[in-house]
């Protein structure tokens, strides 16, 4: 008696990630900021029209990177 033989599909592969777009990612990241930092700290800015509209920009950016932190932190402790 001849035994069925049974296919076995292989599991699908989890898409393979690469941690260097990450560390990209957060290089680019601390650069631009990094450049707003240091525009901020300038008595004549280069990005900004006044001293007081270089440090808005600084303080936007920061508020904006933690809002992301918040937000990925909610992400985590979803079901």
């Amino acid at each position: 008696m001849a035994n069925p033989t049974q296919t076995q599909t292989a599991a699908p592969q989890a898409e393979s990630f690469d941690r260097k777009d990450l560390s990209r990612v957060f290089s680019r990241l601390r650069h631009e900021v990094g450049g707003l930092v240091d525009d901020a700290n300038r008595t004549r800015p280069f990005y900004a029209k006044s001293k007081e509209e270089a440090v808005a920009k600084r303080d936007a950016a920061l508020k904006v990177i933690s809002e992301l932190a918040d937000r990925i932190d909610v992400l985590k402790k979803q079901d």
